[in-house]
C-alpha cells in the first residue's frame, strides 16, 4: 500500500488526489477535526497500487451515482447535504469531491462537534460511488457545578455549626438536584427536632463558570 500525505488546503488536497488517482481506483481520506483548537489535521490519502492503470485522473468528469454518508448523529444529514455543492446525478471530479468533504468538515467545525472523516471512492466506468464515513466524538455532558462555599442566613435559634454538621454539601462538592434537596430536608429535620418551625430556601450565587456559592436562607417562625 502506498501512502500519500498532504496539507489541509484545497490546492494541497487537489495535488494529493491527483497523485492518488494515478496510483489506484479507490481512495480513503482520513482527517481529524480538533474542535477545541479549531485545527484540522492534514488528511492522509491511502492508495492501492494494484489497479493503478484503471484509475481516472483527478479532474476526469464522472457521474456521481451514489453519495452515502454514515456515522453522523449529532449533525443532521440535511445540514451536510446543504453544505455540499453537488448531488447524486451531477458531474463531478475527484478534486470536487475532496473539496466537498472539506465543506462537511466546515459544518462540523461551525457546530463545534469533533469528528474524524473517511472517504471511499468506487469507479465504475465513467461513474463514481462515494461514501463518507464520519466518526463523531462523544457529545460532552453538562458541565459539573461545584460548590465554592456554603453559608446560612436568618438562623438564630439553630447555630450554623449544627446546620453544617447535618448537611453534606461542602466546598468542592458537586451540586445536583438530589444533593440540594437532601440538604434542605436535613435542615428541616434539625429544626423539627428542636421543635422550631422554619421556612428553608436556597439562594445560589455564581462567582465563575461552573462554580456556585450556596446560601441557605432560613425564615424562623416567631413564637416557637
Amino acid at each position: 500500500m502506498t501512502v500519500f500525505s498532504s496539507r489541509i488546503s484545497r490546492q494541497a488536497v487537489r495535488s494529493a488526489y491527483g497523485s492518488a488517482s494515478r496510483a489506484a481506483s479507490s481512495l480513503a481520506l482520513a482527517a481529524t477535526l480538533a474542535m477545541g483548537a479549531g485545527v484540522i489535521v492534514a488528511p492522509t490519502v491511502f492508495a492501492s497500487s494494484a489497479l493503478a492503470a484503471s484509475a481516472p485522473s483527478a479532474d476526469t468528469p464522472l457521474t456521481l451515482k451514489t453519495l452515502k454518508i454514515t456515522g453522523n448523529s449529532q449533525v443532521a444529514t440535511s445540514d451536510i447535504d446543504a453544505a455540499v455543492p453537488f448531488h447524486v446525478g451531477d458531474t463531478v471530479t475527484q478534486t470536487q469531491i475532496a473539496a466537498g468533504l472539506q465543506d462537511v468538515m466546515g459544518v462540523y467545525k461551525a457546530k463545534n462537534v469533533g469528528a474524524s472523516f473517511g472517504q471511499k471512492l468506487k469507479f465504475i466506468g465513467k461513474n463514481v460511488e462515494v461514501e463518507w464515513q464520519i466518526g463523531e466524538q462523544a457529545a460532552a455532558g453538562p458541565a459539573k457545578l461545584v460548590v465554592d462555599s456554603v453559608a446560612f442566613s436568618g438562623n438564630k435559634k439553630v447555630s450554623s455549626d449544627e446546620l453544617a454538621a447535618a448537611t453534606k454539601l461542602r466546598p468542592g462538592s458537586e451540586v445536583t438536584n438530589e444533593s440540594v434537596s437532601a440538604d434542605q430536608q436535613a435542615i428541616q429535620g434539625v429544626y423539627k427536632a428542636k421543635g422550631v418551625s422554619a421556612g428553608i430556601g436556597m439562594t445560589p450565587n455564581y462567582p465563575s463558570p461552573n462554580h456556585v456559592v450556596i446560601t441557605w436562607t432560613i425564615t424562623e417562625k416567631s413564637g416557637d
